[in-house]
This record gives C-alpha cells, structure tokens and sequence, in this order.
C-alpha cells in the first residue's frame, strides 16, 4: 500500500456533527425509555467531554430532565470548578456540588502521596512535576505505558493508585445520586481513552448505565463542541485528568489527539502499523501501538470462565 493509499485512508476519517449528534439524541432518549427511568445525571468535570455529553443529553431530553453533579477534592483546580458552575449556566440547570475530599481522607488515599504536607496547590504543582520528570523511569510520553505495569510500592504505583481511587469514588456518589432519583447515569468517554487506556478503570470514566460518544474519538468531539456551541473556555483548554495538583495534558501525551486519532482509526481499521510509518512519526505510532495492547485487559476485563 503506497503513501497516496494510505492518505485515501486517512481521509475517510471524517466527521458529520450534524449526524452524529442527532445519533447520539436518539440513542440517549431511547435509553432513558428503555430503562425506565426519570431523568439523567451527568458528572462534570469542567472539561470538553462532560461538556459535550451534557450539551447533547439536554438537547435529547430537555434541561428539565438533566442533573448535573461536580465533585471536586481538594487537589482539584479551581478552574475547572469555574467552568463548570458557568457550564451548568449556559446549559439553564443548577449544579450539585459534593466535595469528596473527607471520603478521599477516609479512605487514606491522600496518605499514599505527602502531598498534604506541602503549603499551598502552587508549590505541590511544582513538587509533582519534578516528581514525575525526575523520579519517574520515562518521561510524560512514556507515563502512560509506565502506570499500566508499576513495579509494586513504585512512585508510579502509589500515583497510580492515588488518582485512580478519586474517580472510583466519584463513580460510587453519582450512582448514589442516581438512584435515589432513578436517574439514568451518563458517561463522558471518549474512543480515545478507551484504545489507549487513559481513563480510570472501574471509575466514573468507565462506569455508568450509557456511554453515548464511546465510539467518538477525542478530535471528533472537538468538532462537534464547536457544532453544538460548547463554550470556548471549554474548547480550548487542555485535557487535564485533574487527579494531581499538577499541568497535565493527555494531548500532549497522546502526540496530539488529531494525529494519534487517525492512527487509532487506521489501526482499528486493520492498517499495518509499518504502513503507518510511511505517513506518520514511527515514535508516535509505536507509542499508540503500545498503549493500545498494554491497556487490553481494561477493555477486556473482568475475565471470566
């Protein structure tokens, strides 16, 4: 297959918002009758991929059927805080606030890291970026593949399991919330962390009853916020994980989503990967190749017989 094959390829990886969106209403409005249930609940985080589902859910089932839960923790950035109380405004419904941090404290996870015994979020966002740029094996571009197989006891291992524990909690109080309402709860992943292994597995980015932009990738989802008038505070912010005190960018780690989507698509579309050197940076198809099959067991777990 020659490099113009190969960009043939590449250029079916197209994007109808118009289409998807009305898909992905449809599919939203058909599930809340199909599982019998009052309403949605969405939790924010303040980023694009909570934003762009609780845009579509209320343009599928009205505002006055949607919930809208944040639940910050106190290595949360205020930022995101901020954007999604001016989310919910835009979107005309009242965000619930539940702070997680005394849940986090119960649970000891903020032993695992002595984040706490640093002053102020500035200084231990400086701390964990040195921490991860110094201590770590790799750097940010291996970190993915890095947490998906920690020596045991490692500086990885004890962050690993220090921001995975947040979202699983997270999971646990919106379901909660759900169904003390019977409410239909609504996921935000996107096809990008899912081929690539960038979310929390058993957490609120993996857990809920629907997952409508599952079959999304992250680039797409940009067109479509653009589509749907997703705020640009949100549009153009960087994909922050929010789990640390620290500037995290899955993008970056990803080699731009963009580039590493149409990668996922071509693999996913069975193009050998030494086909995919002759059109993209052989680093960044090897990284993307990697994450794909180390992170195999989170898509394919729990095993069974």
């Amino acid at each position: 297959m020659n490099e113009e094959i190969m960009k043939n390829k590449i250029s079916n990886f197209q994007t109808d918002a118009q289409l998807l969106c009305k898909q992905i209403e449809d599919f939203v409005r058909d599930s809340l009758k199909n599982l019998k249930r009052n309403g949605a609940v969405i939790g924010l985080s303040g980023g694009l991929d909570s934003a762009v589902t609780a845009a579509l859910t209320v343009r599928s089932l009205g505002k006055e059927n949607v919930h809208l839960l944040y639940m910050p923790e106190k290595d949360s950035n205020p930022i995101h805080w901020e954007h999604a109380k001016r989310l919910a405004d835009h979107l005309g419904i009242r965000l619930n606030i539940y702070n997680i941090s005394s849940i986090i404290k119960a649970a000891r996870t903020y032993k695992i890291l002595p984040l706490g015994l640093i002053p102020g979020r500035k200084l231990r966002t400086v701390v964990v970026e040195f921490g991860m740029e110094k201590l770590l094996k790799h750097n940010d571009e291996r970190i993915l593949i890095d947490r998906l197989e920690p020596e045991e006891d490692s500086w990885l291992a004890k962050g690993n399991s220090y921001g995975m524990t947040k979202h699983r909690i997270r999971m646990v109080v919106i379901y909660q919330f759900a169904e003390l309402r019977n409410l239909m709860v609504i996921g935000a992943a996107n096809r990008t962390e899912l081929l690539t292994g960038t979310f929390s597995q058993w957490g609120i980015d993996h857990c809920a009853d629907i997952m409508p932009v599952l079959h999304i990738y992250r680039s797409q989802l940009e067109e479509i916020a653009e589509y749907i008038n997703v705020p640009d505070y949100i549009r153009n912010k960087p994909s922050d994980p929010d789990l640390f005190p620290a500037k995290l960018n899955k993008g970056t780690m990803l080699g731009r989503f963009q580039i590493a989507d149409h990668i996922l698509y071509n693999m996913e579309n069975n193009i050998d990967k030494n086909e995919l050197y002759k059109v993209y940076d052989k680093k960044i198809v090897d990284h993307l190749f990697s994450l794909h099959e180390s992170s195999m067991h989170m898509r394919k777990s729990p095993y069974h017989l």
